[in-house]
């Protein structure tokens, strides 16, 4: 009884401050109010502010291979600078990010759009084949991005997909983004080791439509892989330079609202981007001409552009002109491969100089060639199908192979130091539609062992797809 009593004393005692009183009502009143008041002034510092919402992520070859360029995009005000930090992907821990071992690099920040803020940066310091974690912000506590991750790969022999004409935004944004999307996927899988991405321009329609670049660049792919953006007709806006992050670009060479002329180098590889939207030749010449002087030992030399050339449709005065005008240039500076788009159809030219076809079909072997002449030129495709083309009832004499499927396509390169490869896809079917190599002498005048490897590649081509294909093809071409 003692017992129960106790504990019956006890509880009546915790009751008792229930019975009401009106002075202590009004104390506690006071008490509640100043509490809450010092709540909001302190919110702030006591819970972490939200990460910003980082948005087109996309980064870019750098001046070498040892560099990348990042872009991204936020909230205008939603951080204070552009930052890249960067670390190994080996000092991990988890999800967690390693500050302590990571290394710090800073940009420039542009307000752009409807309260929409531009941020980019340079990454440097980069090692062949291995693997990075990334995050973007202002350096602050709380205000970095998630955490990314991309590898660099052998520079010396690699790997990369060559794209034609996304042009989100001609179709249905919707379906033109599912399409882009299935196409990369696909791409990624036949090149699952690939450097970088090549686009030869026209990546929206409409050049001043922000909600097509969000649907460009909505793949999670571009967090990891390296993007090279070409200026095609329909990009042709300042906004297109608030998305992509280049390397040397000029400022007077192919400069237009969107942007100027560029380059990289890639191992054995010199890139030249060249924005074909402006006509000004001696610019793009003397772009050209300074950029191979001073990457005289590379092995390829490549043009990227958006306007083709030698295309497959019945070339209209303007495209005459910049035959004759590029052309001449090219041909003067012995560059080995231009890659463009513009018309939506695949094509792969025989080696041409001075307009004139230099190196017939007759001269290749099992869809090869040793010692190339002159100038190859490719036409990538539409990669998402948002618009196609139908090429000229007229075979040309320049055309070593054309198609338009009415799929979306894609291109995988493989580049080493005395071999270029070319393998071609549709992507409903992955039938391969063309498949070429070129091999060169290496710096001690051989290049037998690389092109024995690279035929044997294309003689499984020839073997397994080529004459069905190309059977296929050319009935639809003619």
């Amino acid at each position: 009884m003692l017992i129960k009593n106790q504990k019956f004393a006890c509880h009546e005692r915790s009751r008792a401050p229930l019975i009401r009183n009106p002075k202590s009502e009004i104390r506690n009143w006071h008490i509640r109010f100043f509490a809450a008041l010092a709540m909001v002034l302190l919110f702030p510092a006591i819970v972490p502010a939200a990460p910003p919402d980082v948005s087109n992520v996309v980064f870019t070859p750098g001046r070498t291979e040892n560099e990348l360029n990042f872009a991204w995009q936020t909230r205008k005000g939603a951080v204070a600078e552009a930052i890249v930090q960067v670390a190994l992907k080996s000092e991990m821990t988890g999800a967690d990010f390693p500050e302590d071992k990571a290394r710090t690099f800073t940009g420039k920040s542009e307000d752009f759009g409807d309260g929409l803020t531009s941020h980019k940066a340079t990454v440097s310091g980069l090692v062949s084949s291995t693997g990075y974690a990334y995050r973007l912000g202002a350096g602050q506590a709380g205000e970095w991005s998630e955490v990314y991750e991309f590898s660099t790969r052998d520079s010396e022999t690699y790997s990369a997909l060559l794209i034609g004409d996304a042009q989100i935004g001609a179709g249905n944004i919707s379906s033109d983004v599912a399409n882009w999307r299935d196409t990369m996927e696909k791409a990624l899988q036949k090149a699952p080791d690939a450097a970088f991405i090549l686009s030869v321009g026209d990546q929206v329609n409409k050049s001043d439509a922000q909600n097509e670049y969000d649907g460009l660049l909505s793949l999670p792919l571009f967090k990891t892989l390296p993007f090279v953006p070409t200026i095609g007709n329909h990009d042709e806006h300042k906004l297109y330079a608030y998305h992509f992050n280049v390397p040397n670009e000029s400022l007077t060479a192919g400069k237009t609202d969107a942007g100027g002329n560029y380059y990289f180098t890639y191992g054995n590889s010199l890139f030249m981007v060249v924005n074909s939207n402006s006509l000004d030749y001696d610019r793009h010449e003397a772009f050209i001409r300074d950029v191979v002087r001073k990457r005289r030992d590379a092995r390829w030399k490549i043009v990227m552009m958006h306007h083709s050339i030698y295309g497959a449709d019945t070339p209209r005065p303007a495209t005459l002109g910049l035959r004759k005008n590029f052309g001449a240039i090219f041909d003067k500076y012995g560059i080995d491969v231009v890659l463009s788009g513009h018309d939506h159809i695949y094509v792969r030219s025989r080696f041409m100089r001075k307009s004139r076809v230099v190196q017939h079909l007759e001269d290749f072997s099992a869809g090869a060639v040793i010692k190339p002449r002159g100038t190859l030129y490719i036409a990538a495709a539409t990669s998402s199908g948002s618009k196609y083309y139908d090429p000229s009832s007229q075979i040309f004499d320049y055309l070593a192979e054309r198609a338009s499927p009415y799929v979306p396509m894609f291109s995988r390169i493989n580049i080493t130091n005395t071999s270029f490869e070319i393998v071609s896809y549709r992507t409903d079917d992955m039938t391969v539609v063309d498949g070429f190599v070129m091999a060169k002498a290496d710096d001690k005048g051989g290049f037998w062992g690389v092109f024995v490897i690279s035929l044997a590649a294309v003689a499984v081509l020839g073997a397994a797809a080529a004459f069905m294909v190309r059977r296929k093809i050319c009935s639809r071409a003619a």
